[in-house]
This record gives structure tokens, sequence and C-alpha cells, in this order.
């Protein structure tokens, strides 16, 4: 089934699959039957053998920061290509190489492991080309490597390491096997870049490890970028091929706000202590980021065995040295040693859970369609680590990355008090002003909160933990979220629950921005401060149109749901999460259908999200662009939702209702909207919505087109479809027509 060689249908015929979306106990051979202990609640198996590894043995480890190359432009015809000086070939380019292997009739630019396809999986054509690729040449270039994993891959050192294609993630520039943890790589404001992502698994589908796809695709969560560097438009890549995504670091509004680059605050750090102004509203810079796999229907399995990691972006609010005081920098917790990135005291968590089976060895349930939690609980892909901070402010930039399970998380002291985080920031949005709490607001996957904490109260030899209080019984979506007491006495059959992280401080850390340096506290200064003002408000206005959309679930299928889907899953499935707007019919996903079209560039809309019901919840995410929260519907806002905060995945709450605003600009093409709860998302909670490009723009390279076609990759080489508009799609213009005479 992880192949995509038997379906759901053919094992509800046989009698091996329950109604309930678990493999039935065929002569007691299921290993993802529900034992009749309760030891195995949320995960529905056995509890993960810990070979004897503790709690907060094991010290958190940084992720893996990767260093860009120096692009240099290259001039080739009427075209402007770029590489790295002996380290990057071919260049990158705006037009796929895929172009040239179509135009040669496969004969070059052929797949060098292969001897077949194309060696880009871009796909071919202006479709594809990189929108404003002069505007925002690449002046610098990450290279990555997704790969099997290398010996020594382990969540703990007491754990067996894992078998290669147990996790599938990355290895710096071209290295063909890939390591823990994840990647972190710094991006600022002004200097535009390109990510060369080389898949490197092996080609045979079946040497999986029992789940996840060789073809995969890699989404920017959630930067303003076009549609063929977004991740999400149909176009994954296959083993032997690479594929370059142009992350343009453009600030939002920049054709319609600021658009003389004159105010200071929508900026980058210039390297040289000073700024690198930008185009753009400054009240949608953003910061913390991440990039995970969105290869349609395998995204869950492809994200949890690895292909994630964090993206910085730095601005000129937002520097990352704290020492510096230019009247924009707001000198949040860093450091100062380099002159702008600094992370000796800003840290990135990835919190997620995981589960394996009895041998030690990662597995994922590709049968559960309500949505999978492992019960052991992980920060940066070590099995509950430590990490030693000074009695001085920290910024932890936290990204909950599970597939399916919520957290809530909090802080408390040895005695088990609780301890008091400032909020900053909601998915890399600066909030107007900080907040403080002593709990966070409940988590779903691919949110982020950016958070300072202040250990100067505590001594060396203090500890203090950071816990999870939001319960599961399963992956359809939080059941409670729990008293401290509760959480302390460990009053839960959910293993998830309690202490995630310890926190040990000390007198001395070796500094992350040079390596080798020891800090000690004795001779440290703190030049760190958080304003009591950090951003300014978007404005709520009247909207150009308002979209109702349902997130619904098996009770809304119709006869719509039956049949093919697109792409490539022909009559696999029969599929059950469906998404409904503006009354129309209920819908599964296809990629070749758009349920919504953006017809002018700088259009308001409002959105209704409302959960269906149905006892699940959904944290639902726009892709491109931020929305600014207005309210739940009635229902209370936190404190931290009470400022209208940006945001871009909303976690809905059972049977409840969220009310955003959303301006499009800047790029065009097809994108999608989700619920990350990325299992339901794979059995088609998802819907495309396409932005129309500008056609008075001469930067804009998608300027002969409105709606772009969408591609069908295969490991030979892509070919396109053409879209259709679903009822909803109309934005209701009689005139409005998004396949103008010659581009159908």
């Amino acid at each position: 089934m992880s192949i995509g060689d038997v379906t759901r249908r053919e094992l509800f015929k046989w009698g091996t699959f329950t109604g309930l979306g678990l493999l039935a106990e065929v002569n007691g051979l299921s290993p993802f039957a529900r034992s009749a202990s309760a030891q195995n609640i949320p995960t529905g198996t056995p509890l993960s053998p810990l070979f004897g590894a503790q709690p907060y043995t094991q010290e958190m480890p940084r992720l893996n920061l990767q260093t860009p190359h120096d692009m240099t432009p290259i001039q080739r015809e009427n075209e402007v290509d770029v590489y790295a000086r002996g380290r990057w070939w071919p260049p990158a380019r705006r037009l796929s190489y895929h172009t040239e292997f179509t135009d040669s009739g496969g004969t070059e630019n052929v797949n060098p492991y292969y001897n077949y396809g194309p060696f880009e999986g871009r796909p071919p054509g202006e479709y594809f080309a990189h929108q404003r690729w002069e505007e925002y040449l690449p002046q610098k270039g990450f290279m990555l490597t997704l790969g099997r994993a290398a010996s020594g891959v382990k969540f703990h050192p007491n754990m067996p390491d894992q078998e290669p294609d147990k996790v599938w993630t990355f290895g710096s520039n071209r290295a063909t096997r890939s390591q823990l943890p994840p990647p972190l790589m710094k991006l600022r404001y002004g200097e535009p870049v390109v990510l060369r992502n080389y898949n490197r698994l092996l080609p045979n589908p079946t040497r999986n490890g029992g789940f996840g796809s060789n073809s995969q695709s890699t989404h920017n969560h959630n930067a303003h970028n076009a549609s063929g560097s977004d991740g999400a438009s149909n176009a994954h890549f296959y083993p032997g091929q690479f594929y370059d995504y142009h992350w343009s670091t453009t600030l939002a509004r920049a054709d319609m706000i600021n658009t003389d680059a004159s105010d200071r605050r929508a900026s980058g750090p210039d390297g040289a202590g000073g700024l690198t102004l930008v185009p753009g509203d400054y009240r949608e810079l953003q910061g913390s980021l991440w990039f995970h796999d969105h290869r349609f229907f395998y995204t869950a399995e492809n994200v949890y065995k690895g292909h994630l990691g964090m993206l910085n972006y730095y601005s000129g609010p937002d520097r990352g040295h704290e020492g510096m005081d230019d009247g924009v920098n707001l000198r949040l917790p860093s450091g100062t040693t380099l002159d702008w990135g600094n992370i000796d005291f800003d840290v990135n968590l990835i919190v997620s859970d995981a589960a394996t089976d009895q041998e030690g060895q990662y597995f994922f349930d590709i049968f559960n369609t309500d949505g999978f939690c492992g019960d052991m609980m992980m920060v940066n892909f070590a099995y509950k680590p430590y990490f030693e901070v000074l009695p001085r402010k920290y910024r932890f930039r936290i990204l909950s990355a599970g597939m399916s399970r919520f957290v809530e998380l909090g802080l408390v002291n040895e005695q088990g008090n609780p301890v008091p985080m400032k909020v900053i920031s909601t998915d890399g949005n600066f909030l107007v002003n900080p907040v403080t709490v002593n709990r966070l607001d409940p988590q779903g996957p691919g949110e982020r909160f950016d958070v300072v904490v202040d250990f100067s109260v505590f001594q060396p030899g203090n500890r203090l933990y950071m816990l999870n209080s939001m319960e599961h019984d399963d992956g359809r979506g939080p059941k409670e979220s729990l008293r401290l007491r509760d959480v302390l006495r460990m009053k839960t059959d959910d293993p998830a629950i309690g202490g995630i992280m310890e926190f040990r401080v000390v007198d001395e850390v070796e500094s992350a921005d040079a390596p080798g340096t020891v800090i000690r506290a004795a001779n440290h200064t703190d030049y760190s401060h958080v304003p009591s003002r950090l951003t300014d408000p978007i404005p709520i206005v009247a909207p150009v149109r308002v979209r109702h959309i349902e997130w619904k679930g098996a009770d809304g299928r119709d006869d719509e749901l039956e049949g093919p889907c697109f792409p490539d899953c022909g009559d696999k499935e029969s599929f059950g999460w469906t998404i409904k707007i503006n009354g129309e019919a209920n819908h599964f996903f296809n990629a070749n259908r758009s349920s919504l079209v953006i017809p002018e560039p700088g259009e308001v809309e409002h959105w209704i999200l409302e959960n269906g019901g149905g006892g699940w919840d959904h944290p639902a995410h726009l892709h491109l662009e931020e929305g600014v929260t207005l309210d739940r519907g009635g229902r209370r806002l936190s404190p931290i939702e009470r400022q209208n905060p940006r945001k871009d995945v909303w976690r809905l709450g059972e049977n409840g209702t969220v009310n955003i605003q959303v301006r499009f600009g800047e790029f065009g093409g097809a994108y999608v909207t989700h619920c990350h709860n990325t299992v339901h998302e794979d059995w088609a909670m998802l819907f495309r919505y396409d932005v129309m490009t500008d056609p008075d723009n001469p930067d804009n390279s998608q300027t002969h087109v409105n709606m772009i076609p969408t591609p069908k990759p295969s490991p030979y080489g892509v070919t396109y479809v053409t879209p259709e508009v679903l009822p909803e799609g109309n934005p209701f213009d009689e005139d409005f027509d998004p396949f103008p005479e010659g581009d159908a």
C-alpha cells in the first residue's frame, strides 16, 4: 500500500481493513491492532521500547547549520544564470533544464544516475520559470541532498541505529547519506537565495522502510515565494534529479507599499553594520519559518521520515544582534559575535513525536486515516534531551512538527511552579506587544511560537522543565488540556504528557557562533531586551469578497468522492476528508481542479474557516500569504489571539470557526490550502487556489498566462494537463475568464 500497489478499496473487500481505518486482526498478525491493555494510547501499538534510555541524559543537538555559497552571475545569451565557483554545476537558471531535455527529444540533460528522464525535476517551459528572476537574482545558494540515513543515526545513544530507509533526511552539499538533527538555514531580507535539493534516494519505490515516497517536493513554509518554488504545485521530483527553488526573500506588498524602499524598518542586515532597504510592508516581516516535504498524498510519511528543517529570516528590526542600537533593531536575545544572525542565545526547537517497533526501528501507521500520534517526545529529533543555558535571557523558536499531535507547552522549575514566558511571535510574525504567559496556546502541527525566557532569576545548578499538557486519545485531535498538577502526577494514559526537555542553568557554555570559544557567566553581559512594542497592526478593511470554507469529514461524502483522483493515484483510494466552499459540493483534493481563483493582485478577502464537526480538530494552513486573525466566531480569544496576530496556521478547535483577513499580491500561480494534520492532508483534505499574475508588471515572467497548467511528473519527465475551475472557484465576476484566448 505504501507504494500504491494495493488500494484501500481492495483491502476492504478482502476483509483485512476495518471501517475505522485500521488493519483487522487477521490471525492475530496485525502489528497495528490495538492491544487489550491501556499501554498503547494514543499510538495504537505497544509502547516504543527505550532500551534503557532515561529522560534528560543526552544533550539537545543544535540544528545542523548550513553554510551558503556566494553566487556569481554569468550571462548566457539573453539569460542570466548564477553559480558558485568550483562548487555549483550546472548553474541555476530561470528556465528549467527540463526545457532543453524536452526540446532535444530526451537526449540532453539526462538523469546521470539512471540514464533516463531529465536531471532537473522542475517542469519545463515558462509556466515553471522562476518569476521575477533577475529582479530577485540569487546572491546566495544552499545545497542539500535528500538521502538515506547514514550509520549512527539514532534518537538516543542507548537506542539502536536506524536502518537506512527508516529515516530520510538531509546531508550538506552533495553528501549522499544523511544525518540528524535536521538543517537550519539563515536568510536575510534583501539577499535572494536559491536552494538546490538533490534527491539521492533509491529508485526502487519499495525500498522505503515501509512508508514514504521516493518522489518528494520541498515547501518553504511560509515565505512569500512564487508558486514554482512553493513546493506544493504538484511538481515533485525523483531520485537522481535536483530541483532549484528560488527563495526571493521578497517582503509582502513590495508592489504596493513602500515601493521606493525608503522605510528603514523594511530592510535586512547588510553584513557591515548597516541595512539593505527593500520595498514592501515592514508589518509583514517574517522571522521563524521552516521547510518540509509536500509530496501530495505522502506528506505525512515523508516529513515524519525527516524531510524538514528550519529557516531563520533576519531583518532590520529582527537583526539577530542584541548589542546593535541603530533605531530599528529590536535587540532581541541572540548574541553579539556576528554582524547578524547570532544564535548563541536564539535557539531553534523542533518538537515532534515518534514511535518505534519492538526492535527500536522508526515506524508510521499508513493505514490510519484519522491521524498518527507517537509515544516518544523529541526535540530536534533527540529523545527528551537537556540543554544548558546561562543565567540570562534566551529566545526560543518553537516549532510543533508532529504529524497529528497538538502540544501545549509550559515551563516549570524544580518545585513544579510555573515559569513565565514572553511570547513575541506567532508563526514567524511579530505580535504588536509581547504577551507574558505561563503556558502557550495549543499548537497544532506547523504552528510556531517565539518566546523569551529570562533565566537570570536562577542560579547555576538550577533545573527547569518544558512540559506538554495536551492529552490525546488518538490522532483526530486533542482530548483535553490537563491541569498542571495532573501533568506533574502523570494522571494520564498518554505517554507524551509531562516533561519533554530539561534546561540546566550553568556558569559557562560553548559559543554556537564562535565554536571553541567559551562564554562564562561571570564576565558576560546580556545586552538584550524585549521592547513593549514590537511592530504595528495590519488594519482590518472591508473585503472584496468573503469565502466560507468548511473542513468536513466522512459525513460530507457525496457522489463526487467516488472515482479517480489526480495526480497519479488512479482509482487508488476512497477519500473521506473533504472541503466545502461557499455552499457548493464537497470535494476531495484534485491537483487539476482549482477551488478558488484570486483575479487581482492586492485584493483583500475574508475567509470563514469552519470545522464541520465530527469530534476532530484541524489546523488550517494557508500557503503564500499570512492572514490576520479576526475572531473565533463568538468564542473567547486567548490573550495572544486578542492582538489579531498574523499567522499561516489556525487551530480551528472542535466544531470551531476562525475568521481571517488575507491580501494577495506579488506572485501568481497555483497554491494550496489544507489541514496541517498531515494525515488528513494526505487523505485529500486540501484544495488548490490560483492567484492571477499582474499583466502590467514587466518583471513578472508569467505575464502571458493567468492560470498555469497542472504538471504531471514521472521519472521520465513532466507533461501538463489543463486545469478546470470548480463552481466555487469563480470569484463572482461574470466577465472573469481564467483562460484568456490562446492560453488554455
